[in-house]
């Protein structure tokens, strides 16, 4: 919370002054991953209604029309990947998601609405809101994109502390840093689970993912790897094809995974590993399973949960070959980072702390209205 006394006034509504907290929030994102339900149990804990739009819906006409004909017409090069056909069809997806967010705020009235930034929206999806605020969770090599909408909004989040500074240096004032958190009540370490698998990893395939797999691989032919496209892309590598596990895993069978894992691996396709920006949320939601997480680095990681106390980072190829054997063949080194990581999560890097941050912010708004 601030230290603003008006505004920890403001609140919590002492001294007969109304608490300018939202009672009623519409959170719009997609149904993967859950988050809209982790921030609905947080929000709900203090005693603020939430209700969840998932934005991932769509229509018959755009998944078997609009989008064949525009994936043929790129393929062919009768239009630039920048363009598309139908992009004013009203059964487009971008324009049907928006309008049902329109409409779910129009029937809902919330006072805010928090728009979660995975997919697209346009401009005119939030007209008729008391108030918003948009949460940029991509890349920031998309940052460009997250700034194009920023004025749309009365405040704007970043999961990326590099984001910040480039809306900062853009003139947009209300932008603020928010990461990406972790539900101990769902991820949480299971009683009675052997860790019986050497690594995992959970995410799309990649190129860049598929070398730090394989060098997993040589160390120990023991993993799990879910995510789609590993099924097509490892056919002809017989040693990956055997851990490719499934395209998707999610909810208690992602939870009972990673407690079974002696080393969760992550590895992102943001950037270059020693310069890009942002977590992503498994670098909470693993150690609160209590569970070792390896993971590439980024700029803010120190900020927020320190390497080699609550989890470990490496920076390139050769470091990550050295460290998944030394964390393999040490376990007691492993699990005390493991039980650290738990520890600090769940005392720093909660769903309730990123509501509140959220409340702190709606609050700021309304004392300025």
């Amino acid at each position: 919370m601030g230290s603003d006394p008006q505004l920890l006034q403001a609140m919590s509504g002492h001294d007969g002054i109304p608490a300018r907290m939202p009672r009623k929030i519409l959170i719009a994102y997609t149904s993967r991953p859950p988050t809209i339900e982790y921030l609905k149990a947080a929000f709900a804990r203090r005693g603020i209604e939430a209700r969840g739009f998932h934005a991932d819906d769509n229509t018959w006409f755009d998944r078997l029309v609009i989008r064949r004909v525009n994936k043929l017409a790129h393929n062919l090069r009768i239009l630039p990947k920048s363009q598309v056909f139908f992009a004013d069809h009203p059964w487009a997806h971008f324009n049907y998601r928006s309008r049902r967010l329109r409409e779910e705020i129009a029937a809902y009235d919330p006072d805010l609405v928090l728009l979660i930034r995975g997919l697209g929206f346009r401009r005119w999806a939030t007209e008729g809101a008391r108030a918003a605020l948009g949460w940029w969770v991509e890349a920031d090599q998309r940052v460009d994109e997250a700034l194009g909408e920023v004025p749309w909004f009365d405040g704007y989040f970043f999961i990326n502390s590099a984001s910040v500074e480039a809306a900062r240096r853009a003139g947009h004032r209300h932008v603020h840093y928010l990461p990406h958190a972790a539900d101990p009540s769902v991820f949480r370490p299971l009683p009675g689970i052997t860790r019986d698998i050497d690594f995992c990893f959970v995410g799309l395939w990649s190129r860049k993912r598929q070398e730090y797999m394989e060098a997993a691989v040589e160390t120990s032919p023991n993993g799990a790897l879910y995510g789609p496209k590993w099924y097509a892309k490892t056919f002809r590598d017989a040693r990956l094809r055997r851990i490719v596990k499934g395209r998707y895993i999610g909810g208690e069978p992602l939870v009972r995974l990673y407690n079974r894992t002696k080393v969760v691996i992550n590895v992102t396709n943001w950037g270059a590993a020693t310069g890009r920006s942002g977590m992503t949320m498994r670098l909470f939601e693993v150690p609160a399973s209590g569970s070792f997480l390896l993971t590439d680095h980024s700029l803010e990681i120190a900020q927020v949960i320190t390497p080699g106390e609550h989890l470990e980072t490496f920076s390139d190829l050769d470091e990550f070959r050295q460290k998944l054997r030394r964390y393999l063949a040490h376990d007691a080194e492993r699990e005390r980072i493991a039980a650290q990581g738990r520890a600090h999560v769940a005392a720093h890097c909660t769903y309730d702390r990123t509501v509140a941050r959220i409340c702190e912010v709606f609050a700021e708004l309304r004392l300025k209205a």
